[in-house]
């Protein structure tokens, strides 16, 4: 069975940590289901996605802090935003890649552990085979 990498991750709000833990509990749910080379082909395309969103556009995108600060964004926020953007789904992510601006709402600090979707597909297959997936 081929991983349909959008109907895993679904359609989620993620406007707050509450919401990016749904989200990411959702995942992790279905990802239950996958089997095994599954597993790799859904952390190949969350890979390749996440490349998709690597634009210096989006990474330019600054982060207002709760004082009103404005921020660049670190390699590291950069990634876990493009993970909450990911989580918001195809259509988002279809609306980010056509105007870049769109981006802002995922650079919020509040949204940061999005980075979970990272690990998400790694560890439900070592949880299953004991071994790490390559």
């Amino acid at each position: 069975m081929a991983t349909d990498f959008w109907s895993t991750i679904g359609s989620n709000a993620v406007t707050s940590r509450a919401e990016v833990q749904a989200a990411v509990g959702q995942v992790e749910q279905r990802l239950g289901a996958l089997d095994l080379p599954d597993l790799v082909s859904f952390q190949d395309q969350l890979g390749q996605n996440l490349n998709a969103l690597d634009l210096s556009s989006l990474a330019a995108i600054q982060i207002e802090s709760a004082g009103g600060l404005m921020l660049e964004q670190t390699a590291d926020h950069f990634l876990y935003a493009r993970c909450a953007c990911l989580l918001a789904g195809r259509e988002k992510v279809r609306e980010v890649l056509a105007e870049s601006e769109r981006f802002s709402e995922f650079v919020a600090p509040r949204l940061q552990s999005a980075e979970m979707l990272l690990y998400l597909a790694r560890t439900e297959y070592q949880r299953r085979t004991g071994e790490p997936m390559r």
